[in-house]
């Protein structure tokens, strides 16, 4: 994956707008939703990180990023897959590295979507 990280949004509108149509409401509920699913598989995944369950890291990680492109959050999607690719490697020190990057990601879309609600 050659995406320059800087190129990538947080919260990407287009793309959401491209699944569910440009509906506030529902729009608002996929975010809501996405936001639930990511608090609790990056719990998963950090119960997973300290047992080196390195296997279940990369199931985990698959899993939301592909909820993570859904909603267009551009950047927790690429920080999910390189998490993949670290377990593939099981390296432990750049996984723990991607997951403070990953949670401030989450902070960062509850920013956004906090924000966009006047």
């Amino acid at each position: 994956m050659n995406t320059q990280l800087d190129q990538l949004k947080t919260l990407n509108h287009n793309t959401i707008i491209e699944l569910v149509g440009d509906e506030p409401a529902k729009i608002q509920k996929f975010h809501t939703e996405f936001l639930k699913q990511s608090s609790v598989i990056l719990r998963t995944i950090i119960q997973s990180f300290n047992i080196d369950d390195f296997s279940e890291i990369k199931s985990q990680a698959h899993f939301l990023k592909t909820s993570a492109k859904a909603v267009g959050a551009e950047r927790s999607a690429y920080f999910l897959e390189t998490i993949e690719s670290y377990s593939l490697e099981r390296n432990k020190a750049a996984i723990k590295q991607v997951i403070i990057k990953l949670n401030s990601e989450f902070n960062a879309i509850k920013k956004e979507l906090t924000h966009d609600q006047h």
